[in-house]
């Protein structure tokens, strides 16, 4: 008989045993909630049947027209509703969708300007409008869905919903999360969620259209945030890279309020318009402008 191998245990061998009984004790009491509200992106759905939908069809004579079939476009998204709501023991469903205008683009000419030269598949607009006249949905002048997304998750329905979206910028928000193409559940506390923003700050998103802080990438970035814990000690990390980088503590703030999806009071729902990311910012504007003039 082979002797027990007896080894000594490290205080990593018991975050770790700790982090997944903290998770699956998540997973448990994330399932018991049956009332939950499933907040769907959208944009995003509906741009992915939409886009499946379009067949090439050759009427010969060298004459070619795209085809597609909304009626199975509205099959397959029900489908798809009814299995993550299902999936997520949801009780109500919640579509999100951007406006037309968008805010951001008044803060920067460049941002999602590539967009303009992408077509939308044909069905996407008919296909948008029949969700909004079968599903409950929201929207809010200005906003991306995202941001609606955000707003719903940590405001109207804090604690109590699960976000279906493929859009790795949503992990910025602090909520469960279900993403399309893995379908893997995950819950995003909210220094989590911070950290990624903060991680969106500096590496910026070549998708969106913003460069973040020129030079950093992601390995960089979580060099430069590792450490922090807190959302001051994160942001000042931010600022003293983008300095050490050669930019100004404004240029932080440009790009974090590009990258920044809107969460609870980040809103003002009289004036319709966004309250920019500001955090510390006098402090910061005072500390600088002292600084010079010593």
């Amino acid at each position: 008989m082979l002797p027990i191998q007896l080894t000594l245990l490290t205080n990593e061998h018991f975050e770790i045993h700790s982090a997944n009984k903290a998770r699956m004790k998540n997973m448990n009491d994330f399932y018991k909630n049956t009332n939950k509200i499933m907040i769907v992106d959208g944009d995003l759905v509906i741009y992915k049947i939409a886009s499946k939908l379009e067949e090439p069809i050759d009427w010969g004579n060298d004459i070619w027209t795209l085809h597609s079939d909304l009626s199975v476009g509205k099959q397959i998204f029900k489908q798809n509703m009814d299995w993550y709501k299902d999936y997520t023991k949801s009780k109500e469903i919640i579509v999100a969708f951007s406006e037309t205008l968008n805010f951001r683009k008044s803060l920067d000419a460049e941002y999602k300007s590539y967009r303009k030269k992408i077509r939308k598949p044909i069905c996407y607009a008919p296909l948008r409008k029949w969700v909004q006249q079968n599903y409950n949905f929201y929207s809010l002048p200005n906003l991306e869905g995202d941001d609606v997304i955000g707003i719903l998750a940590t405001q109207h329905y804090k604690t109590n919903n699960v976000i279906i979206s493929g859009d790795k910028d949503m992990r910025t928000i602090p909520s469960w999360h279900c993403f399309i193409g893995d379908d893997q559940l995950e819950f995003v506390d909210e220094a989590q969620a911070d950290k990624n923003f903060c991680l969106q700050v500096l590496t910026g998103d070549q998708a969106d259209g913003y460069k973040g802080c020129v030079g950093v990438g992601h390995v960089k970035a979580n060099r430069v945030l590792n450490g922090t814990f807190n959302i001051d000690d994160m942001w000042e990390a931010v600022i003293k890279e983008y300095e050490r980088n050669g930019h100004t503590f404004e240029d932080a703030y440009h790009q974090a309020r590009l990258a920044r999806i809107l969460r609870k009071d980040e809103y003002c729902f009289q004036t319709n318009k966004p309250k920019l990311w500001s955090y510390m910012y006098e402090h910061y504007k005072d500390t600088r402008t002292n600084s010079k003039a010593s």
